[in-house]
C-alpha cells in the first residue's frame, strides 16, 4: 500500500539542469504568475512551476498584462495558423493518394455500416479505430467523392481540435495557458502533422490518441487518480486500436505503471491489467474484421519478424541515423533539443528510482524510434529497385505522433530559459549525426523515388531532388545532384545556433518558429496525383446507359488474368470504393470463382477475355485493366451503340 505522501507529487518539472537559474525578482516571478492566470494569490507552488517561463524575459520590456496580451495573440495566431495550414494542403484531397492507407479505412468503415456487398482486399491489414469513426459518413451517402471529402474534413477537424490536450499537457509542463495553446498550435504547425491533412488516414485520429495519453500520463503522475487512470488507459487502447505501431505505446506504458507501483500499487497494477486486456481485445477485434475484408490474411507480424530476424546491425544503424536526423530536420532542431532534455530528465529520475514524466517520453521515443526503424527493414526497399526506396531510409510518419511531443518539451524548455550547455549539446550531438548521414547513408540513398507523406518531415526540401537517378554512391557537396542532405543539415544547425541566442527570448522564439513551421509545411505540400481509375468509370457509365436500367449495373474484377507490379492489388481496391454504390464482386475461375456478371475488369491484353467471346468496352484502360463484356444482350446492345473497341 502506497503512502499518501508517496501518491502526491508536488508538481511536474523539467530537470534543474537542463535550465538556467532564473534571474527573475521577486516582483517579476509574481507578475509573471498574474500573467498566467490574472490573479496574485497563487505565488507559492505555482509560481515555483511556471518560474523562468519566459514571462521575465518579456516582463522587463514591458508589463505583465503586455505580456500576457502578446502570449494570447501569439495563442490565436497560432491556431489560426494550424486551421489555415490544414485548409490549404487539403485543397487537392479529393480522392485517395493510395489504394491501401486510405481504401482500406474507407471500405472497413463502410463494412462495419450495415453494407454486406463490400469486396475483399488487397493489402497486409489495417486496424479499425479511424475507420470507426468514419462509419456514420456511409448511413448518409454512397458516393464515393462525397464519402472522401468528409472523411477529408474529419481527419482535420481532429487535427486541429488535437491542440486541446497538447496545451492542457503544456500547462502541465509549467506554461501558462497562452503558451501551452501557442506551443501545441507550434508542434501540430509542423510538417508531419500538416502533411497528412490532403489523406484521409488514421495519422490525425492517432495524434489525437498519442496527445490524450500524453496529458493521461502526466495528471497521473502528479495525482493518481482512478479517472485519472482511466484517461491514461483509455486514450492508449484507443491509440492501439487505430494502427498497430501504437504497441510501442502500449508496451512503454506497462513497463512505466510497473514502476509506478511505488506510488499506487493498485492503481498500477489495475492499470497493466487493463492494458493487457485492451491489446488482446483490440487484436481480436482487428484480427476480425481482416478476416472479413482481406484477400489473404494479415501479414504485419510476419514481416517485423522476419525483419528482427535477419536484420544486419551495420544496416540498422544507418536507418537509425537516417530517419532521426529526418526529424530533426523536420522539426528545425527541435527534436534533438526535446529529446537531450529528456535524457537529462529521465537520468534525474533514475537516481531517484522514480520514473515518472521524463522515463515515459524517453521509453516511448526509443521504442517508437525503434519500431520504424526494424519494420523499415526491407531489403528490397532499401537496396533494391523498390518505389519505397527513398521513403524507408528517411521515413518519419512512424515517428512524427512522438516527434509533436518532443517538440512540445522543447518549447517547455525554452520557456523555462533553457541553459545555454543544453542547447549546446543538442547542436554538437545533432552536427556529429548530420556528419555520419551525410557522409554513410546518404551517398547510397535513391534520391529520385517519389515522396509522400511517409517522407513528411523531409518534404520541405524537395526542390533540391534531382528528377533523374545518378551513379551511386554518391557522397553530397554544395552544388552535386546530393546536395539536399548539406544544405538540410546545415540549415537545421542553423536553427539550433539560433534557438541558443534566443534562449533569453523565448516568446520571439516561439514565434520565429511559428514563421518556420509554416514555410516548412507550405514548400512540403505536393501536389499529389489521385490515380482515380476514371477510364475504367467512363466505360462502366457508358455500358449503364446502354443496359437502360435504373441503377448501376454489377462489375466483376478478373483476379486470373496475369498483370504486371501492383496492378492488381490496385484495381481491386479500386474499384470496391470508387465504383460504389455499384456491386463489386472478384472473380477468380482457375480458384472457383466464376464469373457473375457480363460486366468484367480484366487485363488490357484480354488473355482472359478474349477466348469466352468478351469484346472490349470503349474508354481505355487504368492501372493495365479495362473493361470488358461477355457475350449476351449488353454486349449486343453495345455493338449497336458503336460502345465497343476493336
Amino acid at each position: 500500500m502506497s503512502s499518501p505522501a508517496a501518491a502526491r507529487c508536488a508538481e511536474i518539472a523539467l530537470p534543474p539542469t537542463a535550465l538556467r537559474r532564473s534571474r527573475e525578482t521577486g516582483a517579476e516571478r509574481a507578475a509573471g504568475t498574474k500573467a498566467e492566470d490574472g490573479t496574485e494569490g497563487r505565488a507559492g507552488a505555482e509560481a515555483r512551476t511556471t518560474a523562468g517561463t519566459g514571462t521575465g524575459a518579456d516582463v522587463r520590456s514591458g508589463s505583465a498584462a503586455g505580456s500576457s496580451r502578446l502570449w494570447w495573440a501569439l495563442a490565436g495566431a497560432a491556431v489560426v495558423l494550424c486551421i489555415v495550414l490544414h485548409v490549404v494542403v487539403a485543397q487537392s484531397a479529393v480522392a485517395p493518394r493510395t489504394p491501401w492507407d486510405e481504401i482500406h479505412p474507407l471500405q472497413i468503415a463502410r463494412m462495419l455500416s450495415g453494407d454486406h456487398d463490400v469486396p475483399k482486399l488487397s493489402g497486409s491489414g489495417y486496424y479499425p479505430g479511424w475507420a470507426i469513426l468514419m462509419t456514420p459518413i456511409w448511413w448518409f451517402t454512397h458516393d464515393p467523392a462525397t464519402v472522401y471529402r468528409a472523411a477529408i474534413i474529419l481527419a482535420n477537424v481532429i487535427g486541429v481540435a488535437t491542440i486541446l490536450p497538447l496545451a492542457l499537457a503544456g500547462r502541465h509542463l509549467g506554461m501558462s495557458t497562452p503558451q501551452a495553446i501557442a506551443v501545441a498550435g507550434l508542434a501540430m504547425c509542423m510538417p508531419g502533422r500538416i502533411e497528412p491533412a490532403d489523406y484521409a488516414m488514421s495519422e490525425p485520429l492517432l495524434m489525437f490518441c498519442y496527445a490524450w495519453a500524453a496529458l493521461g500520463m502526466l495528471v497521473l503522475w502528479k495525482r493518481p487518480t482512478w479517472w485519472r487512470l482511466a484517461l491514461f488507459v483509455g486514450a492508449i487502447a484507443a491509440a492501439y486500436l487505430t494502427h498497430t505501431r501504437a504497441l510501442a505505446l502500449v508496451l512503454t506504458a506497462v513497463v512505466w505503471l510497473l514502476f509506478f507501483t511505488r506510488r499506487s500499487v493498485a492503481k498500477a497494477l489495475v492499470g497493466v491489467l487493463a492494458l493487457v486486456a485492451s491489446w488482446w481485445i483490440v487484436d481480436r477485434i482487428a484480427s476480425a474484421i481482416n478476416h472479413r475484408m482481406l484477400l489473404t490474411g494479415s501479414s504485419k507480424t510476419d514481416l517485423a519478424m522476419q525483419a528482427i530476424l535477419h536484420a544486419q546491425p551495420e544496416a540498422l544503424a544507418k536507418l537509425l541515423a537516417g530517419q532521426s536526423w529526418a526529424q530533426v530536420v523536420g522539426t528545425a532542431g527541435l527534436f534533438a533539443l526535446g529529446f537531450v532534455v529528456i535524457v537529462v530528465w529521465t537520468l534525474r529520475e533514475l537516481r531517484t528510482v522514480r520514473l515518472g514524466p521524463g522515463a515515459f517520453l524517453f521509453g516511448l521515443t526509443v521504442s517508437t524510434v525503434a519500431m520504424s526503424v526494424v519494420w523499415w527493414y526491407q531489403p528490397e526497399a532499401l537496396w533494391g529497385k523498390s518505389f519505397h526506396g527513398l521513403e524507408a531510409w528517411l521515413y518519419s510518419r512512424y515517428i512524427d505522433q512522438v516527434a509533436a511531443l518532443v517538440v512540445m518539451v522543447a518549447a517547455a524548455a525554452l520557456l523555462r530559459r533553457v541553459s545555454a550547455p543544453m542547447i549546446g549539446i543538442a547542436l554538437v550531438v545533432f552536427v556529429l549525426g548530420a556528419a555520419a548521414v551525410v557522409l554513410k547513408v546518404a551517398p547510397h540513398v535513391p534520391m529520385w523515388y517519389g515522396l509522400g507523406t511517409n517522407t513528411a518531415a523531409v518534404n520541405s526540401w524537395q526542390g533540391m531532388f534531382p528528377e533523374y537517378p545518378f551513379h551511386r554512391p554518391l557522397t553530397p557537396t554544395l552544388d552535386n545532384a546530393n546536395r539536399f542532405w548539406i544544405w538540410a543539415s546545415l540549415a537545421t544547425a542553423i536553427a539550433l545556433a539560433a534557438l541558443f541566442v534566443l534562449r533569453r527570448f523565448p516568446r520571439t522564439a516561439v514565434a520565429l518558429l511559428l514563421v518556420g513551421a509554416a514555410a516548412m509545411s507550405l514548400n512540403a505540400n505536393q501536389d499529389q496525383q489521385r490515380r482515380v481509375p476514371a477510364k475504367v468509370g467512363a466505360s462502366l457509365e457508358r455500358a449503364d446507359a446502354a443496359s437502360g436500367d435504373t441503377g448501376p449495373l454489377p462489375v466483376d474484377v478478373d483476379l486470373s488474368c496475369a498483370s504486371s507490379g501492383l496492378n492488381r492489388a490496385e484495381i481491386l481496391n479500386w474499384s470496391g470504393f470508387w465504383f460504389s454504390p455499384r456491386t463489386v464482386s472478384i472473380a477468380d475461375p482457375p480458384k472457383g470463382l466464376p464469373f457473375t456478371t457480363e460486366l468484367v475488369i480484366s487485363c488490357k491484353n484480354g488473355s482472359t477475355m478474349k477466348d469466352l467471346g468478351a469484346r472490349p468496352v470503349t474508354g481505355g484502360s487504368s492501372y493495365g485493366y479495362r473493361l470488358w463484356v461477355l457475350p449476351g444482350s449488353l454486349q449486343d446492345q453495345l455493338a449497336r451503340e458503336g460502345a465497343l473497341a476493336t
